[in-house]
């Protein structure tokens, strides 16, 4: 791409590159659209693209998958990854899903109340012992035939009493 005396896209790479973000996140027919005639998945997307589009060298997060379907999720999280390490970025992304932590992540940082429990690669931190101390569960992990680990929660570490 030509870059401008001031190191900035023209006006024509600027579009064509914003146009390629909005295809590979599969929301490009909604370019013309405004915000208040979108889904709150729809909403979500167009976040995104708006973040990346800014070139950030870090991109924050927080719950990106709220939102989308089970496609949509895995999409987002294969493109974000691939941004992150295409444009070598810092990516920080907060997520309630503990699959997707332990498929999509490189480093995994559980928390409860705010401490830091476990920190490091997500297969070495995501265990029972670290599921049961941050979320109260009784839980396990385990290889689909795949051979990708996944969360399987069994019960409360504690049942409550009624």
């Amino acid at each position: 791409m030509a870059q401008r005396a001031s190191g900035g896209l023209n006006s024509r790479e600027k579009e064509n590159e914003v146009l390629t973000l909005l295809r590979q996140l599969g929301i490009e027919h909604l370019a013309m659209s405004y915000l208040d005639q979108l889904s709150g998945g729809q909403k979500q997307l167009v976040g995104l693209a708006q973040s990346l589009i800014r070139q950030p060298s870090l991109l924050l997060l927080d719950e990106p998958l709220s939102a989308l379907d089970l496609n949509y999720q895995f999409h987002v999280m294969d493109l974000v990854r691939k941004e992150t390490r295409k444009r070598n970025i810092v990516t920080l992304v907060v997520v309630h899903d503990i699959n997707i932590a332990l498929r999509h992540g490189d480093h995994v940082l559980m928390l409860k109340n705010g401490e830091l429990i476990a920190d490091g690669a997500p297969a070495e931190v995501i265990s029972a012992d670290s599921l049961a101390q941050v979320y109260g569960v009784r839980g396990r992990i385990e290889r689909c035939s795949l051979g990708i680990p996944q969360v399987m929660i069994d019960g409360l570490v504690s049942e409550p009493t009624m």
